[in-house]
């Protein structure tokens, strides 16, 4: 999901406020290898953070690490304001809307925790890292309920884009921030379900599932980068970045059901009844060339023509997206090989159906908007 990041590193700017000396303790140096990095003069704040962090974190990336980067950064600064609103001259009149709980303190560290890893890892890591990322970020919810235990496991990272809706001012920059968390939050939550599926395949499976597992990380990658950079660059309105969000977070959505039709077919030998054509190589291709073209270019004026990719960054990413799909297709098919005949029939015919709903031929598991 790397071309996902419309906010830059200083996107926890919003609410995300990292401040150094407030908050949680920090890990003694031996935990945390941020403490052995000398940040160059003239980097400060964020970008002093953003320094340490990619100097440090490289693949293979371990939960522990993402961790021991992360625990450093508190809301401290942030909550100062909240909880001392006579500071906010210029808002007295809603200066009650600013009250934080100690519930909130802590849902706001968890938001900061999770998305700094999620940076980090996606700037620096590969598949197998995310996987690490996921770990991390159960450790995190894991910690937070150790705060707050009336919140239910799976309801924690709801609670922190609760809190972080709660103090939002709505503007712009704040409602793509949240955008981008919920996408993150979609993303995440697929790349554990995957990690569960790894665990529960049969052993004589699992090599194969982790190549396709693999493959389908990179052809995602591939596709939101060729979506985002070749068709979708140009913002005609101000809700374009959260359509691109949403439409992201239906993706995950999407493919955390085939994953569950996916389990009962290997695990419960249940069969699947293809629902769709097979898309054929022309139908492919047209797709990608229908693709390949800026929405609304007829309205581009002389002073947005910088914003029409170049042909070099559309045969890239055409290029990319075509050898990452390659390899997914041929992952999933090596997977049905070594299924008993029935269930990688079925397994096939799941796979036709996926690659009939990418190009659009068939509606999604999840429609979008009703979810």
């Amino acid at each position: 999901m790397k071309k996902l990041l419309f906010i830059p590193c200083c996107c926890a700017a919003m609410l995300l406020m990292a401040h150094e000396g407030n908050g949680a303790p920090c890990p003694t140096p031996s935990d945390n290898p941020r403490d052995t990095v000398v940040v160059p003069e003239g980097y400060k704040g964020e970008d002093s953070i953003s320094y340490i962090e990619n100097a440090t974190v490289k693949s293979p990336i371990s939960a522990k690490d993402l961790l021991g980067l992360a625990e450093v950064h508190s809301m401290e600064q942030q909550l100062f304001l909240y909880n001392n609103f006579e500071l906010l001259a210029d808002d007295l009149e809603h200066a009650d809307r600013y009250i934080a709980t100690h519930g909130d303190s802590v849902a706001m560290r968890l938001a900061n925790r999770f998305m700094r890893m999620y940076h980090v890892v996606d700037l620096n890591g590969d598949a197998k890292d995310k996987l690490q990322w996921a770990i991390a970020v159960n450790t995190a919810i894991d910690n937070f309920r150790k705060e707050e235990p009336s919140v239910p496991s799976d309801s924690v990272l709801d609670e922190m884009t609760r809190v972080i809706d709660g103090f939002s001012s709505q503007t712009q920059y704040e409602l793509n921030f949240q955008c981008y968390v919920e996408a993150t939050k979609g993303y995440y939550l697929t790349i554990e379900a995957y990690r569960n599926w790894l665990n529960a395949v049969p052993d004589n499976l699992r090599a194969l599932a982790q190549e396709e597992y693999e493959a389908w990380h990179d052809f995602n990658e591939a596709r939101f980068a060729f979506w985002h950079e070749v068709s979708y660059t140009q913002e005609w309105y101000s809700m374009k970045p959260m359509e691109i969000e949403g439409y992201y977070e239906n993706l995950a959505l999407n493919r955390r059901a085939e994953l569950e039709i996916e389990r009962d077919i290997v695990l419960k030998g249940k069969a699947y009844q293809q629902k769709g054509k097979t898309v054929t190589t022309k139908q492919w291709e047209a797709w990608i060339k229908e693709k390949s073209v800026p929405e609304d270019i007829e309205f581009l004026n002389d002073l947005d023509k910088d914003r029409i990719p170049s042909d070099s960054l559309v045969a890239e990413r055409v290029g990319t997206l075509k050898s990452t799909f390659s390899r997914w297709l041929k992952a999933r098919q090596a997977f049905a090989a070594a299924l008993p005949e029935g269930r990688g029939e079925s397994y096939d015919r799941l796979t036709a159906d996926i690659h009939c709903r990418i190009i659009g031929k068939l509606k999604d598991i999840i429609p979008y908007g009703e979810w």
